[in-house]
């Protein structure tokens, strides 16, 4: 298997991985390839950072880390979400999804980003070294309450510090769509 670094010759079969890879997720609502699609024309987009796992000359995998806002009361500090993320079904549980978030957190390091965040299955990415948002004092924008627990989706914000206490006395909000 190969990780690099997506091409704009991808997107069509990348378009199709995406699709595919959600089909079956009960928390997909099918438009996830359609926001990656978006996602490629913003400002906040790092072509460095959109990768995709090959096997065989075929696309498997596709990760991409992108900018966001951490909003505080003093001042905005820039960081990266990882969104979205998918394994073809027919390469479930082989450790693809891994390889891919280890590579993309290690290139984020190297262009001196300190912490990635997500709204994702909790189970699922604390194995992956993420932890709940709020456990660093920043919560998702529509967490009104800072209780981390609705029926938006914000228990579900994570975070991973790629240098050790980097969120240490940042407290404030993020928009993750």
């Amino acid at each position: 298997m190969t990780i690099r670094q997506e091409r704009s010759s991808d997107y069509p079969a990348v378009y199709q991985l995406v699709k595919t890879s959600f089909a079956t997720a009960s928390h997909s609502d099918g438009s996830e390839a359609d926001y990656l699609n978006e996602l490629r024309r913003k400002d906040t987009f790092i072509p460095e950072l959109s990768l995709v796992a090959e096997m065989d000359g075929k696309l498997i995998g596709q990760i991409v880390l992108y900018k966001t806002d951490i909003t505080t009361p003093g001042k905005t500090i820039t960081e990266l979400v990882l969104s979205p993320i998918c394994v073809h079904p027919d390469y479930f549980r082989r450790g693809i999804a891994r390889a891919m978030v280890e590579k993309a957190l290690r290139i984020a390091g190297s262009m001196d980003y300190t912490a990635v965040f997500l709204c994702g299955e909790p189970e699922i990415y604390r194995r992956l070294g993420f932890a709940p948002s709020h456990a660093f004092g920043i919560y998702h924008v529509t967490d009104q309450e800072k209780n981390a627990a609705n029926d938006q989706g914000v228990a579900w914000c994570m975070a991973r510090e790629l240098i050790p206490g980097a969120l240490r006395g940042i407290n404030g909000t993020i928009n993750i769509e």
